[in-house]
């Protein structure tokens, strides 16, 4: 009896298991639909695609920033490093091999920008809602990051927007 309950066992939660996307598939899917998005003259992602690859923090803190007048914080898009972006360069988006990182993974990741050139990113991902999703980005071509988890610069920049300077 023992061995027919644990048989059920075994193959009921067989049947509930669902394949798990990898982060580096995740970071490639996000990448590739929303790098021909930021290229496009109305450069809007969808917001529920967007909520599907990228943290609930990341996106609220965005929005936060979003929403002071004149800031300087974000003066590029946050996931690109770029202001302006042409479809052709798509092609040359490259994963590279996930890193363990603070309970989520780091990833490698390249795209394409102008002269044939290459930009690389640090991808980081986390586990959110049974997915992996974005949470930060930063720019390694260029040592840099937009400071998106800084509270005391995003206080300046609120404080700086309501002064009018």
């Amino acid at each position: 009896m023992r061995t027919a309950i644990m048989l059920c066992a075994c193959l009921l939660s067989a049947c509930s298991v669902r394949a798990d996307i990898s982060a580096p598939e995740r970071v490639r899917a996000f990448y590739a639909s929303y790098l021909p998005t930021l290229a496009s003259s109305d450069r809007q992602y969808p917001q529920t695609e967007m909520r599907d690859y990228v943290s609930a923090d990341t996106i609220t803190r965005i929005e936060q920033i979003d929403s002071i007048p004149e800031q300087d914080l974000i003066e590029s898009d946050y996931f690109a490093y770029a202001q302006d972006y042409d479809e052709s360069w798509v092609q040359a988006l490259d994963i590279g091999q996930a890193k363990p990182f603070m309970g989520g993974e780091v990833l490698p990741t390249w795209i394409g920008i102008q002269d044939g050139k290459k930009l690389e990113l640090e991808v980081f991902v986390r586990r959110e809602d049974g997915a992996w999703k974005i949470y930060r980005v930063r720019d390694v071509t260029n040592n840099f990051e937009h400071p998106i988890f800084s509270a005391g610069a995003i206080a300046r920049a609120k404080a700086a927007a309501e002064s009018g300077l």
